[in-house]
């Protein structure tokens, strides 16, 4: 069985990768699951990188005596860019919180404070606030989920229906509520941090669907209803969604 990695051993790690390959960083920022203490034995490292000036922002993995490591390489520039025209307007921003979140392992400086205070003001402005177009959007798609989940009798196909839903409701919950969305674990962790008991009523529906298909496609239906609700509630008939005139091919 892999050893549990301290945190202390993955930044001498950190600190010693910078050292030989990218010396040149104005800043190292370990982020991600070490950062917050949520890492297990075969977590990966996540590594920002700042320097000075590159030519264009670029991510690679490594594998670093044994350990995996996810580099995001950046200038105060492409971070930026990265932040606020790639990441926001999809609700998530992985990069900032990552900042946020994590340690700098290089010498502090003037470029490293400018990328925190970036990283910072992006978190604290929360998303831009959902159109109509995008709300409707996201209630018609759920409405039909729910349609399909409430109306199956395949337990195969109601879980991958269910696995669907339980993204869209937590992202509409997070996203009405002015509060960053994610992906994967990270968007359980951010329904969590908004809202605890929506959470587990949401991941109880979710294992329910597993265990008992008919008590789970009941507790979805009530989590669903509570989450729509404020938005405006389930949307079927009136839905429209007309495609741009010059989407056509002769």
């Amino acid at each position: 069985m892999e050893m549990m990695a301290t945190y202390e051993e993955i930044r001498a790690l950190a600190v010693q990768l910078v050292h030989e390959r990218y010396a040149g960083a104005v800043a190292a920022v370990i982020g991600g699951s070490f950062a917050t203490g949520r890492q297990t034995a075969s977590s990966d490292i996540d590594l920002l990188l700042l320097f000075d000036h590159v030519d264009a922002a670029w991510r690679n993995t490594i594998i670093y005596q044994g350990r995996t490591v996810e580099l995001f390489v950046h200038d105060l520039a492409t971070f930026r860019y990265f932040c606020r025209d790639v990441d926001a307007p999809g609700g998530k921003v992985p990069l900032a919180m990552m900042v946020v979140e994590g340690e700098n392992i290089v010498a502090p400086g003037t470029q490293y404070d400018a990328l925190r205070a970036l990283a910072q003001a992006t978190c604290a402005a929360g998303p831009p606030v959902l159109t109509t177009l995008q709300s409707r959007q996201r209630r018609y798609a759920i409405t039909t989920a729910l349609e399909d989940l409430v109306d199956s009798r395949h337990p195969a196909e109601a879980m991958a229906v269910a696995c669907e839903l339980y993204g869209m409701l937590a992202d509409l919950h997070l996203r009405a509520a002015g509060r960053w969305s994610g992906s994967g674990k990270h968007l359980f962790r951010q329904l969590h941090a908004a809202d605890a008991t929506l959470a587990q009523q949401l991941d109880c529906a979710q294992r329910l669907v597993a265990s008992d298909l008919a008590a789970g496609q009941h507790a979805y239906a009530q989590v669903a209803a509570a989450i729509l609700a404020p938005a405006g509630g389930p949307l079927l008939e009136g839905y429209d969604l007309p495609a741009p005139a010059h989407w056509r091919r002769e």
